[in-house]
C-alpha cells in the first residue's frame, strides 16, 4: 500500500505542477514539457491517436515540435489560457498559426515584392468556417492591386485551435493528456464547409504523424476519425486559394485588368513567367477534372 502523502509532499507537488504550467505557458505549447516532468505511466489521447508511457509520449512531443518548426511555414504557437479545474487538473487552450502550403507562393511574392517595401498582414479565416470556399482570380486581382497602390498585402493563414486537459500526479508530473481540436469537432458535426480550412487541418495533422507509422496508415487513421469528405470540395483535387463572396470573375474586363497589372507591375519577364505558371495551373486543373491524370 502506498504511503499517504504528507502536507509537505503535497506542497512540493503543487510547486512542481505550477512550474510545469509556467513552462507550458512560456513555451507556448502543452507538448513542451521536459522528460523529467512526465510520469512513467503517462497516457495520451487525441481525436486521432493515443499513446502510453513516458518514452512514447516524449518521443511524440519531440517529433511534433520538431516537425512543426521544420515543415510548417513561419509556424508559431501560443497558449491563450491554462486554468485549474480541480486538484492537479488543468485545461490549456492553445493555437498554432502558419502559412499554409497553398499560400506560400503569395507570401513569398510579398516578401520579395519588386516594387519596394511592402507591409504583410496575416489573418486567419476561421470566421468563414461555414462558408463554401471557391478560388477566384478577381480576389487575387484585388490582393495584388492593394499591394501595388496601398503597399500592403493581406495573407490568409492557417490557425489550428486546440484544448488539452492535463492531469498531474502526486509528484507533480504529467500523468494524463487529453486533447481535441476545435475544428475536428466542427467537421464531425458537419459545421465546416470551407475546404481551405479543412486542408489546413490536414496539413497540420501531417506534422503529427507518430514515429514508426507509415504515411498511408496515418492517412487512413485520420480519415477514419475525421469526416473529411463531409466538407464540400474535398473529394476533388481542384485548385483554390483566396476566398471571395463576390464569386467567379464576371467579365473579360476584369481578366484583362488582372493580366495588365501583372505585366505592368512586375515587368514583361516576371509577368510572362507568372502568367505561364497560371496557364500551367489551369491545364493541370483541366486534366484533373477530365480524368486525364
Amino acid at each position: 500500500m502506498r504511503a499517504r502523502a504528507t502536507p509537505r509532499a503535497h506542497a512540493d507537488a503543487s510547486s512542481v505542477v505550477k512550474m510545469n504550467i509556467e513552462k507550458i505557458k512560456s513555451r507556448g505549447s502543452p507538448f513542451a514539457l521536459d522528460a523529467e516532468d512526465i510520469a512513467a505511466g503517462v497516457r495520451y489521447a487525441s481525436d486521432v491517436s493515443e499513446a502510453s508511457g513516458a518514452r512514447d509520449y516524449t518521443a511524440l512531443c519531440e517529433r511534433w515540435l520538431e516537425r512543426q518548426g521544420r515543415d510548417l511555414r513561419d509556424a508559431s504557437s501560443s497558449v491563450a489560457s491554462c486554468a485549474e479545474i480541480g486538484p492537479g487538473s488543468y485545461v490549456a487552450r492553445w493555437s498554432v498559426e502558419f502559412v499554409p502550403a497553398k499560400m506560400k507562393w503569395l507570401y513569398d511574392l510579398g516578401l520579395n515584392w519588386p516594387l519596394g517595401e511592402l507591409r504583410i498582414e496575416k489573418y486567419d479565416i476561421l470566421d468563414r468556417v461555414g462558408e463554401t470556399s471557391k478560388f477566384t482570380y478577381r480576389a487575387l486581382f484585388a490582393v495584388l492591386r492593394r499591394a501595388v497602390f496601398e503597399r500592403e498585402m493581406r495573407i490568409p493563414i492557417a490557425k489550428i485551435e486546440g484544448v488539452s486537459r492535463l492531469t498531474f500526479d502526486d509528484d507533480g508530473k504529467l500523468s494524463r493528456h487529453e486533447e481535441t481540436l476545435a475544428l475536428v469537432e466542427m467537421v464531425n458535426a458537419g459545421k465546416v464547409r470551407n475546404k481551405r480550412i479543412m486542408r489546413d487541418v490536414l496539413e497540420y495533422y501531417d506534422t503529427r504523424k507518430p514515429p514508426g507509422v507509415s504515411l498511408a496508415d496515418w492517412d487512413m487513421q485520420v480519415e477514419d476519425r475525421v469526416d473529411i469528405y463531409s466538407v464540400p470540395g474535398m473529394r476533388q483535387l481542384d485548385v483554390d486559394g483566396m476566398e471571395d463572396s463576390a464569386g467567379n470573375i464576371e467579365d473579360a474586363t476584369a481578366v484583362l485588368g488582372f493580366f495588365t497589372l501583372v505585366v505592368i507591375s512586375f515587368g514583361f519577364g516576371f509577368g510572362a513567367w507568372y502568367l505561364n505558371g497560371l496557364k500551367h495551373e489551369a491545364l493541370f486543373r483541366q486534366m484533373l477534372e477530365e480524368g486525364a491524370y
